[in-house]
């Protein structure tokens, strides 16, 4: 349990880390720590339940999307502003380390089934972040619908 509250801490700092490193306004700082805790939580509560690698990542950076979207409201900026930072704790980035590392070492089975994994959760991310957009579409044309229904 430890071990899972500092990773969460160690991502929601690594989130603002880059929050800074992209140049956001410091006013977006604790939306996009917000985001990126979103994001820890999310995948390590969706980690317990299905312990397969995909599902988690793909849910997690559903819900990271999605509070991009919210947030971009919120604070008047393009939901990538938000987005960006957010999503970055979760990309694969030891994973793509070991395949580059055992392909240099001539390991060539280890390298595939890391390059594998480092497929699978970016398609997973890019999966969650498309799904996103589409929900937000879908709902905010309902939403739209039905206000002018109720509106008239």
């Amino acid at each position: 349990m430890n071990d899972i509250i500092i990773k969460t801490v160690a991502g929601v700092l690594g989130t603002v880390g880059f929050a800074i490193l992209f140049r956001l306004k410091p006013a977006h700082w604790i939306l996009a720590a917000i985001d990126g805790l979103f994001a820890c939580v999310a995948y390590f509560v969706f980690m317990d339940i299905f312990g397969t690698v995909f599902l988690p990542n793909f849910l997690a950076s559903l819900i990271v999307a999605f509070g991009a979207e919210i947030f971009a409201r919120i604070g008047k900026a393009p939901s990538t502003v938000f987005l960006l930072p957010g999503i970055i704790v979760l990309v694969p980035g030891s994973s793509l380390y070991y395949s580059m590392s055992n392909l240099l070492n001539e390991k060539y089975v280890d390298a595939a089934q890391s390059l594998l994994l480092t497929a699978e959760v970016a398609i997973a991310l890019g999966g969650g972040i498309i799904a996103a957009s589409v929900l937000r579409i879908v709902i905010f044309t309902v939403y739209d619908r039905i206000k002018l229904k109720f509106v008239k």
